[in-house]
């Protein structure tokens, strides 16, 4: 994995499928609830479905401080999953069990308006994500991976679009504050790429080999390419730059199409994209010609095609990103793997990377 993403010679095309939690419990046998409740098992079978698949790269995130698990409990309340404060039996929120599985605030908090406010929001430094316990299970799971002497990936969080929504608490505003307020924007985008860097660093210090970045709202499907060059790519830059400086190898998630911004990707610092979703009009070939031998490309293989396709339709479609991907390839899905995909199917995948030589 590190000689294709470096550039260099390897004996066969790498496998790093986009697993996330949801599938991971469905593969290995249990049910994305139980790592809503507890998300240090999250974190543990994200990586085992890995090993499972016979995965060469796994990925591991930031769980909440240790005192989270002393201070919040869920369960079900009226038939759903609710966080509930230990202390006062208060309901924080529910959780989107057939989503992502994120916290819906019972009392949302106030948008942000302003970039005073901005100023203002405070985020973890490295050193106390490491020191609340954040990224115990990461370390722990990294360990693991090594014995195995696999690639690992952190999840470094959106450094862009993805956490102006989140602050701003609507996407159609979101979207409207890049045209009538570039000023306020720049700021969160700035406050988000530096809460990213945080955690990057504190990746560095448990041992990860590369981050993956980025956010599902920038993307051609969504923004311009005006927007995401004046915006995204100096956050995507400056992000980079600060986990090249740790010794980390910078992969880009690209969600929806992407095919308008290609033609900067090789600027922004990158050494890899993934995604490349054939659904939303990505092709691997067009993308090889526009982008050269400057990035790693990860992905291709369409969510469909493994969640409703059959072993030989999955094994068709890597064949032909392997082919059209080049040298500087690594087997991949086009986005996270759907939750109730086939295991037979991943297999089929996983048996393509292993079987093909360089």
């Amino acid at each position: 994995m590190h000689a294709v993403l470096t550039g260099g010679k390897s004996d066969r095309v790498p496998f790093f499928p986009c697993i996330f939690t949801d599938h991971a419990c469905v593969a290995l046998g249990h049910t994305f609830e139980e790592a809503l409740i507890d998300p240090r098992l999250g974190v543990r079978w994200m990586v085992e479905a890995g090993f499972f698949y016979g995965c060469d790269v796994v990925r591991v995130r930031a769980t909440p401080e240790r005192s989270w698990f002393e201070e919040k409990e869920v369960r079900l309340h009226d038939g759903k999953l609710a966080q509930v404060d230990r202390r006062t039996g208060e309901i924080d929120g529910y959780f989107d069990v057939q989503g992502g599985g994120m916290l819906v605030p019972v009392t949302p908090p106030p948008p942000t308006t302003t970039v005073e406010q901005i100023k203002a929001v405070p985020y973890p430094t490295a050193d106390e994500l490491l020191a609340t316990g954040c990224l115990d299970p990461a370390r722990e799971m990294v360990n693991e991976a090594r014995r195995r002497d696999l690639f690992v990936v952190g999840m470094a969080t959106g450094q862009t679009v993805n956490t102006l929504v989140a602050r701003v608490g609507n996407s159609e505003e979101a979207l409207m504050l890049m045209a009538s307020d570039p000023a306020f924007v720049r700021r969160v985008f700035h406050m988000a790429t530096d809460t990213s860097i945080e955690l990057i660093k504190a990746y560095a210090e448990i041992g990860v080999d590369g981050v993956m970045i980025g956010d599902s709202y920038a993307s051609g499907s969504v923004i311009s390419p005006q927007m995401y060059q004046e915006f995204c790519i100096p956050a995507y830059c400056r992000t980079a730059d600060a986990a090249h400086a740790v010794g980390l190898l910078v992969d880009k998630h690209c969600c929806g199409n992407y095919n308008p911004f290609l033609p900067f990707l090789a600027d922004n610092h990158l050494d890899s994209i993934d995604g490349l979703d054939p659904t939303s009009g990505m092709a691997m070939a067009r993308t090889r010609e526009v982008i050269g031998d400057k990035l790693c490309l990860i992905g291709g293989v369409s969510c469909l095609t493994l969640l409703q396709g059959t072993p030989a339709q999955v094994r068709n479609e890597a064949l032909a990103c392997i082919r059209d991907g080049g040298p500087r390839y690594v087997l991949g899905t086009a986005c996270a793997v759907p939750r109730y995909t086939p295991v037979e199917n991943m297999r089929a995948l996983a048996e393509v990377a292993h079987s093909s030589r360089r």
